[in-house]
């Protein structure tokens, strides 16, 4: 990735993204990183023989012979000039290429029917969302303009040339994928109790530099890997490692994953009286008409020594509510006490550990499977979405903990000499 690349402030994946079909696909499912045409075949030599790629002619008006080839992505493509069309779907890639600013108002800024309230409480407003660009600009989204802002820089990093602040830096746009923001409003809202888009925009200034945004910011490896350990990589676009699909795959918009999370039949959610999961088999063989919910939560012994079984129901679920999974399952084992659990306990530990799931909080609370949904959760890493969705909520957390700590030192809100 060449040293001045933009990438998304909040999650550093450029929006250079190219992509090679596969034999099966339309023709429109293959662009190189401007976001036209085709990866050509110049590529084809980096992949070994047997790898399945093969060279096509396109009919492009326009474009000369030494274009009009295009490398076909096989099953063994290792190319690094965009993502296979064989290990990552078109629709999971939707949007990664979309671009979307934060910039400061001009004095004369007027509120529009769609302003989000953090809009009309800020300084800054969004822009429209436009298509990526391998620099940093000048980006025109004339099509989609909100405010009349259709044409501007985009800047990752601030250098000496600008003090927050003042007009040269007030007119330099954040960049971001539009998903990944959804996402830092989610952060936003829940750690710092608002959209807090001065402090992301003052985070910026503090952070601006090149050692400090791609180096010390402690980026996912696949991320950092294309930083080439920390040094700018002086080739011209982002390295489309194979093996790391899953940064550019849509983290909220993932396709079959709300089709996963409803099931009519009950296994995930469902109505009823199941309170308890872990039944044992041998409880089952001697009552064959028991069900979970007729299980008891506790064995019964009148010559345990386990010292958990002096206590109350109401003082067991007080000791799980202060454990970790990893902790409830040790507990499991040395005591029979917790051999069953509540079912609702798998809604505190989705919401805890995993609090990129944000669907969990939509659940109706009596009527969910809480373990089911956990668990399948916790074993569907099949979904690039899904896996993306956890990198990125990491990513985010991380800054929106630095906007609390800078506003904390009184360090938003007031000029920051670069």
């Amino acid at each position: 990735m060449a040293s001045d690349d933009i990438v998304c402030q909040l999650c550093g994946v450029a929006f250079a993204i190219g992509r090679l079909r596969c034999a099966t696909e339309p023709t429109e499912a293959a662009w190189d990183f401007t976001g036209h045409w085709h990866v050509n075949a110049d590529t084809y030599d980096l992949c070994e023989e047997g790898s399945g790629c093969e060279i096509i002619e396109r009919d492009l008006e326009g474009r000369s012979r030494s274009n009009i080839l295009e490398h076909i992505s096989g099953p063994g493509c290792i190319s690094r000039s965009g993502y296979s069309g064989q290990r990552i779907s078109l629709k999971e890639m939707k949007g990664c290429r979309s671009i979307q600013c934060l910039v400061q108002k001009e004095p004369d800024w007027e509120p529009q029917p769609d302003d989000q309230d953090f809009e009309l409480e800020s300084d800054y407003f969004l822009t429209g969302v436009g298509c990526s660009q391998p620099d940093r600009g000048p980006l025109n989204i004339s099509k989609t303009a909100r405010h009349g802002a259709d044409n501007f820089y985009l800047f990752n990093l601030i250098d000496d040339n600008f003090v927050v602040g003042t007009t040269n830096y007030d007119t330099i746009a954040l960049p971001f994928h539009p998903a990944c923001f959804e996402i830092f409003k989610k952060v936003s809202q829940l750690r710092l109790g608002n959209i807090d888009v001065e402090g992301l925009w003052y985070w910026r200034a503090l952070e601006g530099t090149y050692e400090g945004f791609f180096v010390k910011f402690p980026r996912d490896f696949a991320v950092r890997t294309v930083y080439n350990q920390g040094t700018p990589v002086y080739g011209p676009f982002w390295q489309h490692e194979p093996g790391s699909e899953y940064l550019v795959a849509n983290p909220i918009e993932i396709p079959g994953f709300s089709a996963l999370l409803k099931n009519p039949t009950g296994s995930v959610g469902y109505r009823g009286s199941n309170k308890f999961v872990f039944y044992r088999h041998s409880q089952k063989l001697k009552d064959p008409k028991a069900t979970n919910h007729d299980a008891p939560l506790r064995p019964k012994s009148l010559h345990s020594t386990d010292p958990f079984m002096k206590l109350s129901a109401e003082l067991s679920d007080m000791v799980l509510a202060c454990l970790s999974s990893k902790d409830i399952a040790n507990l499991r084992l040395a005591s029979s006490v917790f051999r069953q659990l509540p079912t609702i306990l798998f809604r505190r530990l989705l919401l805890e550990e995993m609090p990129w799931f944000w669907e969990a909080r939509g659940m109706p609370l009596e009527d969910t499977n809480w373990y089911d949904v956990y668990r399948k959760v916790k074993s569907c890493w099949l979904f690039k979405g899904l896996q993306n969705r956890k990198r990125i909520w990491k990513d985010v957390e991380e800054v929106v903990r630095r906007i609390g700590k800078y506003r904390q030192e009184g360090k938003v809100g007031c000029q920051v000499e670069i």
